[in-house]
Formats: C-alpha cells, structure tokens, sequence
C-alpha cells in the first residue's frame, strides 16, 4: 500500500535477524487482537492481517460486508493490524520454523515485496490462477505477483505516479499548464531553477542520494529494474539508471530539491505549508496534498518526466501499491477465495465505494469507468484527476522486482553522494554498487 515507499527485500537470514533484534516490541494490545483474530474461523468468516488502519483494514472489512450482502449472511472478516515489517517477520518466522499454528487466511503483501515471497516460500500461497479472471486487473500488477506462470495475489491498489504542481507557483516562475505537458528529466530540472529563482521556493522535497524512489518510478517507465532478465544486478549498463544518477546529480546541484526525507513529518510539512512547488509520487500521496485546505484551487497535475536516452521510454509509471494473498494452509480457503472473486474481481460498487470513501484507486479495470472515476476534484480546479491517473495506470509498464531490491537500492544509494562530489565517476560509482550488492547476496 501506499505508505511505504520502498519495500523489504531482505534474504530469510536478515529479515530473521532483525526480528530478533525487535521481537519484543509489539504492544500487549496488538498481541492481544492477533490471537483473537488469527484462531482458526468458522466457515462464515476469513481472519485477515494488514497495516493502516485508516486505509487497508477498513477496505477489507467493507469487502467482508458486500460478500455479507451477496447472499452469505452473517459472513465476518476478523482482521489484526499490525505494521507492514512486522506482518512479514512473523510470516516468515512462521514459514521457516514450518508452523501455521495462529497464521490468518488472508494477508497483505506490498508488490515490491512478493517475488521474494513468492520464490523463497513455494508453496505457502495458494495458487488462483483458475480462481479469478486476471486479464480484468491492470497488468503490471498481476506480473508482480506472478511467479512461474502461476498467480498467486488479487491485485488490489495502485500506485500510478505523477508529478504534482502548484499552479500559482509555476506561474510566477513563467510556465503554463500546456509547459508542463510531455516533459523530460532535463525539462523538469530547468523548471526547478526557474521556480527556486524567481520564487525562493523548493521544487521539490527528497534528499537526492536517497533518490531511488525516482530511479525506481523512471526504471518502471520503460520496463526495466535493478535486475536483467537472469535476476542479475543491472546498474551499470542500465540506461534508465544511468540517466537518472545524472538527473539526481543535477538536482543536487542546484539545490531546488529541499534535502528531507520527503514521506517524514518535515517532508509532508513542506508541502502542505507551501514551501515547495512540486511533489512527484503516486496517488496514494492525494490526500496529502487535499490536506492543506487554503491550497484548494492552487494545484494541478501531469505525467512524471520521460527519460531521453532510453528505448521505449514512457510517461507512464508506478510507486508502492499492495496485493491480497491466500494462505495455503487456509482452514478457511473456499471462502476467502470465493470473497475476492465475488468484490475485488467482480463488484463495482465496492470499487466505488473505496475510491470515494478512501481515495482507494484500485486496479480492477471494469470498475472504473463508474461514476465515481468521473466525478471532478475542487481541490485541482474540478479536474477528474481519478480518471486520469486510473488511465496512466492501463498503461504502466510491467517489471519483475526480484527478491532483492532492497539491496539493490541500498547498494546505488552507498555511493551517489561521492558520485555527486566528483569522487567516483558514473562508472566507477555503479561498478562500486554492483560489487557492493554481489558481496551482500553472495553473487
């Protein structure tokens, strides 16, 4: 889902470790609803475990009351919140001691995180792929949680990216809505000085050697990632990667970007408070930006930047989103499986209810073309920004994360800044990064 940034594709062996280190730091309350809502159920009723309690449990509890409502009376979904890294600790902690014992029937996986599920734990997700219609869910979503032919998740939201802009801010710097309209990285990057000179204002909030978030998002537009087609680190030849540490290296230089992590308190404070001009994410970041109520009228939105040196380049991409899963060992299987294909593959109304009631965009392509998609935003000058972003998201192209992106990221992110200070060269700096990566896996 949509909080989380960047995902844990950790080895079993460094996941268990750090569980370790923090497996006493769970509150008696949340150990408490675990137990209560992880005992095997009755076959009228799934157990379930998600973060967010604003975003995710009361989505898959409304799920729980349209099946209710579709002829499986009385039906309840019993659902333990608990935080997105400590939801897979106890995965795999339970995985590798071989156990079910107090394992919920449904969980949530964020996308980035699946294939390293899905590859080091065969066999403890059921396989739908004759369960649902796939073909119906927005592509990139189902290859993500797809795993040797096979899939394994019910694509739930989506993370379609696009790049943010204050209206006004733009305007004194002498741009217009039609100036930002099909724009490149070098484009994008002229536009930030011009904002930050003629208004004294931020472009944009992220500190740039932690700028894989825009790596990643540019990566996906042309449907590449950290890794080849073999699963073998791919940063120095990466073209997208490339273009994109010059891109980051640029915008540190001309500091237009304010040098916070841009997801931390500081980070949403400079957007909300109007000390930046831009915010480039997906559609989960929305309510973010709604929240500063005096900027209603202020904003507008457009595609991300496209990338100038790579083939098959688009403006099309995404950041974050999550998957349902069905555990194997499922006391309560036909039933979970039976819910997901009667809402999240085949109710509408549900999709609209979501989208209005939790700025939910999910990725059940037939729902959107409800009413719900068409209505205008005042906030973005009655611009029907669901609508808009629910067809970027047609049209992202699809990659396979891998299972260790996380080392992936970490290993670019150890040596941009030097790279940013002329102390290694691009090559040197991405041959430094793969090294870096090969010793962390074993490769």
């Amino acid at each position: 889902m949509k909080r989380r940034i960047t995902a844990l594709f950790l080895t079993t062996a460094l996941m268990l470790s750090s569980f370790a280190g923090c497996s006493g730091s769970q509150s008696e309350s949340t150990a408490s609803k675990q137990s209560s809502s992880s005992t095997s159920a009755g076959s009228n009723e799934v157990s379930v475990w998600a973060w967010d309690a604003n975003y995710n449990i009361p989505i898959i509890k409304k799920a729980g009351e349209y099946y209710a409502k579709s002829g499986h009376t009385g039906f309840k979904v019993n659902t333990t919140e608990m935080s997105e890294d400590d939801l897979e600790k106890k995965l795999i902690t339970s995985f590798s001691a071989g156990t079910t014992e107090g394992l919920p029937d449904i969980v949530l996986l964020e996308d980035y995180d699946a294939q390293n599920f899905l590859q080091n734990y065969d066999g403890k997700f059921e396989d739908l792929t004759d369960s649902l219609d796939f073909s119906k869910f927005a592509q990139y979503k189902v290859t993500a949680t797809s795993y040797n032919g096979k899939h394994y998740a019910i694509p739930f939201d989506s993370g379609v990216a696009g790049l943010y802009y204050r209206t006004d801010y733009l305007k004194q710097a002498g741009y217009t809505a039609k100036d930002m309209e099909n724009l490149t990285w070098s484009k994008f990057i002229q536009i930030g000085k011009d904002v930050k000179k003629k208004t004294g204002k931020w472009f944009v909030v992220f500190v740039p050697y932690k700028g894989t978030h825009y790596i990643q998002m540019a990566m996906q537009s042309c449907g590449l990632w950290y890794f080849n087609d073999s699963g073998e680190i791919y940063l120095k030849n990466n073209p997208a990667v490339r273009e994109m540490c010059d891109v980051l290296k640029q915008i540190n230089k001309a500091q237009i970007a304010k040098p916070v992590d841009y997801f931390s308190a500081e980070g949403v404070g400079a957007i909300t408070s109007g000390q930046a001009a831009a915010a480039m994410s997906a559609i989960w970041y929305l309510p973010t930006i709604e929240s500063a109520k005096d900027q209603s009228g202020k904003w507008a939105y457009t595609n991300i930047p496209k990338l100038e040196t790579v083939k098959n380049a688009t403006q099309y991409s995404n950041l974050g989103g999550s998957s349902w899963f069905i555990l194997s060992s499922s006391k309560n299987k036909e039933a979970a499986i039976d819910m997901m294909k009667t809402v999240f593959a085949g109710n509408n109304e549900f999709y609209q209810e979501i989208l209005t009631q939790r700025g939910a965009v999910g990725t059940y392509l037939p729902s959107q073309s409800g009413s719900a998609y068409e209505s205008e935003d005042k906030f973005f000058s009655n611009a029907t920004i669901f609508k808009d972003f629910s067809s970027w998201m047609a049209k992202v192209p699809s990659v396979n994360y891998g299972v260790n992106t996380t080392v992936a990221y970490e290993s670019l992110r150890s040596v941009l800044q030097d790279y940013f200070d002329n102390k290694l060269s691009l090559d040197d700096a991405l041959t430094k990064a793969e090294n870096y990566y090969k010793t962390q896996v074993g490769g």
